[in-house]
């Protein structure tokens, strides 16, 4: 058995606590844990019960940081494991926060694929928006359910083209250019096409 011999509020962090076994410092540890398992100085406890609190600890204290972090923005599930591990949280940790956090409704990458095809739509094309969902570690079926929503490629991607052109020279040269800026959006050889063919009457090949 190991005993609790002192427990000091850390000055940088009013949640937690330093807590000493033995005279020798072990752990920082939340101090709504400490409060939950009701621990006290001169209290002992075995090591597997002082690992149970530090992982309990550790989940708190993750989940937490976790939750600050979807509420200052839209995250994939992806991204908020990234976040943890980078506050130097385990794979255990970081995996039983994301389940909880999926279970609450708070990480949907589903709804977040949906959301972001919805907003970007209007200025890229599916294939630059399958790219990026893909980066940011969204699963092939939320992607493709995602993309099936989208409408009108074609004239999305001529208001693209008419933006690009304003003030500039109706020639060949221009044509060319607006054709691969409009396919740099991520749009389809066909939506390029159809966009700069309707604003160019000279026929070119690309």
């Amino acid at each position: 058995m190991k005993q609790i011999t002192d427990i000091l509020p850390q000055k940088n962090d009013k949640k937690r606590a330093n807590l000493y076994i033995d005279g020798v410092f072990y752990s920082g540890v939340e101090k709504i844990v400490l409060l939950t398992e009701n621990l006290h100085v001169g209290d002992f406890v075995d090591e597997k019960k002082l690992s149970e609190i530090i992982e309990e600890s550790e989940y708190t204290s993750a989940f937490s940081k976790a939750s600050n972090y979807i509420l200052k923005g839209s995250h994939t599930v992806k991204q908020v494991a990234g976040y943890l591990v980078k506050k130097g949280y385990g794979g255990k940790i970081a995996a039983k926060v994301i389940d909880k956090l999926q279970v609450y409704g708070y990480l949907d990458d589903g709804q977040f694929a949906d959301s972001y095809v919805e907003i970007k739509s209007a200025k890229h094309g599916k294939r630059l928006l399958a790219a990026e969902l893909r980066q940011k570690g969204i699963k092939e079926e939320y992607v493709e359910s995602a993309l099936l929503k989208v409408e009108n490629e074609d004239e999305t991607a001529l208001s693209i083209a008419k933006k690009y052109l304003k003030n500039k020279p109706l020639d060949i040269k221009t044509k060319q250019k607006c054709f691969r800026y409009v396919m740099s959006k991520g749009f389809s050889y066909e939506s390029a096409k159809y966009a700069v063919d309707k604003l160019f009457t000279d026929d070119i090949d690309f």
